[in-house]
């Protein structure tokens, strides 16, 4: 009997051991893309439109959906941070399954853009990734009236965002 316990022992020792390293690389994949986001989005803790087109407002670090008038403390737009990276990277595997087997630089700047909420609004592109042609997938993603109109409604900055994931499309085209 005390070997069939020190065996359960060990497997549930093994067992959890598993689970804290699974948990520890998801944490550090999380903490990853949260960086891109903070240095992508920068932080503003009033509401703001980024363009006047928007029919909510935004605060923290892009997250989108507020009131005019919300106003919350880095401690707030930190954890809005961490919830919105969280469920973006369940909803970017979902649209593009093989997310986590694309290179980290990849991810970082697609992941950036599925924050934005353009890889989503972006079939064509997001079929071409998942056929494996990025080549086409980095034309496409650019044939785009919001990266085409940037300039012209206040948000410049977008089209950087976009183009870095073009180019890095373009990179590991097979």
């Amino acid at each position: 009997m005390s070997d069939e316990l020190d065996n359960v022992d060990a497997m549930q020792f093994a067992v959890k051991r598993v689970k804290d390293k699974k948990e520890k690389a998801v944490n550090n994949a999380v903490e990853s893309f949260k960086e891109t986001i903070r240095d992508a989005e920068g932080l503003k803790l009033e509401a703001y439109k980024p363009d006047d087109d928007e029919e909510k407002f935004t605060i923290g670090y892009g997250h989108y959906g507020v009131d005019e008038d919300a106003e919350i403390t880095k401690e707030e737009a930190e954890e809005l941070l961490d919830e919105d990276v969280r469920t973006r990277l369940d909803s970017v595997v979902d649209l593009l399954p093989k997310f986590n087997s694309y290179p980290k630089d990849l991810q970082q700047a697609i992941f950036s853009e599925h924050y934005r909420g353009s890889i989503q609004q972006s079939p064509k592109t997001r079929k071409l990734i998942n056929e494996g042609d990025f080549d086409e997938a980095a034309k496409e993603f650019l044939r785009n009236t919001e990266y085409d109109e940037a300039e012209e409604r206040g948000i410049p900055g977008i089209r950087t965002r976009m183009e870095k994931v073009s180019e890095l499309l373009e990179k590991y085209a097979k």
